[in-house]
């Protein structure tokens, strides 16, 4: 089971979460519990019976306890903090927390904080974010680019040209998102969701004759991207006759490559001096997206060779 301090999380998503500190800092230091355990939900609306590490409440919630009398809140106050499983309670949807809220945080050392989200994108982002955190993960060598919509990762030996194509990609007005080593994390059983691995360095792209190029700077903030799912994989080969002689003409040089158990289609494109790998590998992704609709060029091209040969006969 792993862990992460309050203060760890609000310092690294604070600004994605919209939250602000309220009361309670001395209990920033308490451990979220990153687990996928039905038995312990990380993050859910007020909920005394089976209570969440972290607890959203709202003006609904609140009027409910105002509705009683004073003995009784208090005593429904006192069971909400002194919760085994209580990490951390965010206010969202009024304009003041109450002071009796601001108070028990102090005393029994426990964060409060607010959102400006509403409750059910709080808590939608919130379990985005935690389910990324206890997610597998790993890191890859290659360009992950952003073609047409479609996650491409371009892979290949050192100095083969990946950067460089990279490069022109991205003044033909495709997006990078991470150079080198970028970091895939798996979030659901056929997804792979793929971002840089520093924060911030996504924009940095280094190039051999070059040094390191910032493309935001160069091309603007299109030329950027934070992250992307993993759809297709470009892989870069500088190929021998014998091995030229091995792809098939009509359907091309495909395969699968498995990655945390998801399967990624491979396209291998051949290193040549005078071929335009920009346009070769817009048109892979293009003609994969036309695959994933069902269409084959090689299968209607066959058919319609049959279909002539048949008629001459």
């Amino acid at each position: 089971m792993t862990s992460l301090s309050v203060e760890e999380f609000i310092e690294n998503h604070a600004e994605s979460l919209a939250l602000t500190w309220i009361a309670g800092r001395q209990g920033g230091l308490r451990n979220i519990l990153l687990e996928n355990n039905p038995k312990l939900a990380n993050v859910g609306y007020l909920n005394l019976i089976h209570p969440h590490q972290i607890q959203i409440i709202g003006s609904y919630e609140l009027a409910y306890f105002e509705e009683f009398e004073p003995e009784f809140y208090q005593n429904s106050i006192k069971e909400l903090f002194e919760q085994e499983n209580l990490v951390c309670l965010i206010i969202i949807d009024v304009s003041h927390v109450p002071d009796y809220l601001v108070g028990a945080a102090e005393f029994y050392q426990i964060p409060l904080l607010s959102s400006k989200l509403s409750g059910e994108k709080l808590i939608n982002y919130m379990q985005a974010t935690i389910a990324k955190l206890v997610a597998e993960q790993t890191m890859l060598h290659g360009v992950f680019m952003d073609v047409f919509g479609t996650g491409v990762l371009v892979t290949g030996n050192s100095s083969i040209g990946k950067s460089e194509l990279a490069l022109e990609l991205i003044y033909r007005g495709h997006r990078l998102i991470a150079d080198d080593a970028p970091v895939f994390t798996k979030l659901d059983y056929q997804c792979l969701n793929g971002t840089c691995a520093l924060k911030g360095m996504n924009p940095f792209l280094e190039v051999r004759g070059l040094g390191i190029l910032n493309v935001q700077a160069l091309f603007g903030n299109s030329a950027i991207k934070k992250d992307k799912n993993l759809r297709l994989i470009i892989h870069l080969e500088q190929m021998l006759n014998e091995r030229l002689w091995e792809i098939d003409r009509l359907q091309g040089d495909y395969s699968n490559r498995r990655i945390l158990g998801v399967e990624i289609p491979v396209i291998s494109l051949p290193v040549a001096p005078g071929r335009n790998l920009a346009v070769l590998l817009e048109c892979a992704v293009r003609n994969h997206s036309l695959k994933m609709q069902g269409y084959n060029a090689a299968n209607e091209f066959c058919e319609m060779q049959t279909e002539a040969i048949q008629m001459d006969i």
